[in-house]
């Protein structure tokens, strides 16, 4: 009940936050023309660049996962608040078992997103589902990333962008692809690292910005942690 209360709190306050906020999509067409094709839709962000993302589709019944932690229980409140339909798991909680619900809720139609290296890390390292669940329903990679010209980068894991109050800021959207049922697992994975990359090096670009370390050094060994 706690948790609940805190998820309502969290989702006013970002609602507040939200309306203060001038958000411009760069290269929407490319995610109108997907859904003009009628073909599974696959957002893959990098966990750090959820926010504005996150907002910039809310209340369009997207599916998506959030771990069965207590902090994913409030991550699953807020997302939910926002109109996404929440699969709860994790790489090393039941992960199997939502796999099989997103995978079925895609083959009915639904888009859906993942942060692809969440959780919990490392950073800007895919795991993965977002790989398998791509071959397991043809979907379409749709990278897509923000910035914004005052950030505040916090001190996590993965130096979680949080743009400031009446800022300027940009939702992004990479070029999309296949994904073949039999396609090589790393080599997908190091297709979207580097889509999803190359859609955030644009974007900090246009919102004219130098981000941390942990967007220009990749972490290879997970040790990236608050304050790194």
């Amino acid at each position: 009940m706690a948790r609940g209360i805190l998820s309502r709190l969290a989702g006013a306050a970002v609602s507040l936050h939200r309306a203060t906020l001038t958000v411009e999509r760069i290269h929407f067409d490319r995610y109108l023309d997907l859904k003009a094709r009628s073909v599974p839709i696959l957002f893959a962000l990098w966990h750090g660049r959820m926010f504005l993302s996150i907002q910039a589709h809310r209340n369009e019944g997207i599916v998506t996962m959030a771990s069965r932690s207590k902090d994913g229980e409030i991550i699953a409140g807020w997302l939910e608040s926002n109109g996404y339909s929440v699969v709860r798991g994790s790489s090393t909680r039941g992960g199997s078992q939502a796999l099989r619900e997103m995978v079925r809720l895609v083959r009915s139609g639904r888009a859906a997103a993942l942060t692809v290296d969440g959780p919990t890390g490392p950073p800007r390292q895919v795991q993965p589902g977002i790989v398998q669940l791509a071959r397991l329903t043809g979907g379409w990679i749709l990278p897509i990333t923000s910035s914004s010209a005052r950030p505040r980068f916090l001190a996590s894991w993965d130096r979680y962008l949080l743009p400031a109050p009446f800022s300027k800021n940009v939702v992004l959207y990479g070029a999309p692809f296949p994904v073949p049922r039999d396609a090589d697992e790393a080599g997908v994975a190091a297709r979207i690292s580097a889509a999803i990359d190359e859609a955030t090096e644009e974007a900090d670009r246009r919102t004219r910005i130098t981000p941390p370390d942990v967007w220009t050094k990749p972490s290879e060994s997970g040790k990236n942690r608050p304050g790194g």
